[in-house]
């Protein structure tokens, strides 16, 4: 497990009671998220995990669109990713593989694939699009603040007041660029504070 913050591990209990404690009714979770969770768990083969999720949840299936509580996606996303650190190597490994198909998930959306149109396959409109069509879509919370470019095939995606794990932010983030055609996507996180984070991008 890396650091997520100097004084707490993440993927610790810990870790995990802090983001709780910072999220309030304004910090919601789409749906579609919590349901490529319970299929990633599904595909994992793990009945007691799934059960569990399930009862944490409250639901079967989840409105792709619709706004739960943040705190419920993290309830469900951290045993999740303690269970399938042995796939997949560790927790923030885990994590990042739950960010990567939530974003295929999303971007195989009917609402994903209006921004894909809109990107017209150039992974900078994307990323120059992102801050205001992510919060037109998925809501005020996504902590996307601004997009700079750094360079024809690099930018910088800065992140406030973010309680999503940098791994899954990371694997999402991949994702995106992988949709409009990006090939050789990298991303690497920069913290600039307990839950501020620059995501430098890269693609070929």
């Amino acid at each position: 497990m890396g650091s997520e913050s100097d004084s707490l591990i993440l993927g610790s209990e810990e870790e995990l009671q802090a983001r709780l404690s910072l999220t309030g009714p304004g910090d919601v979770a789409r749906g579609i998220f919590l349901n490529s969770l319970l299929d990633l768990l599904r595909q994992f083969g793990d009945e007691e995990l799934l059960h569990q999720c399930l009862a944490l949840g409250g639901e079967q299936r989840f409105l792709e669109f619709f706004n739960y509580p943040l705190s419920t996606w993290l309830k469900m996303a951290y045993p999740a990713a303690r269970r399938m650190s042995e796939k997949y190597g560790d927790f923030s490994a885990a994590m990042w593989e739950m960010g990567y198909q939530a974003s295929k998930a999303f971007y195989a959306s009917s609402a994903g694939k209006v921004l894909v149109l809109l990107a017209r396959n150039d992974p900078l409109r994307l990323l120059n699009n992102m801050p205001s069509t992510t919060h037109a879509v998925l809501g005020d919370n996504t902590g996307i603040d601004q997009m700079k470019r750094t360079g024809q095939s690099h930018g910088v995606l800065s992140y406030k007041r973010d309680l999503v794990p940098r791994p899954f932010n990371e694997g999402a983030l991949v994702a995106s660029l992988e949709s409009v055609g990006a090939r050789d996507a990298k991303v690497h996180a920069r913290v600039l504070g307990p839950y501020d984070t620059d995501y430098e991008l890269s693609w070929t």
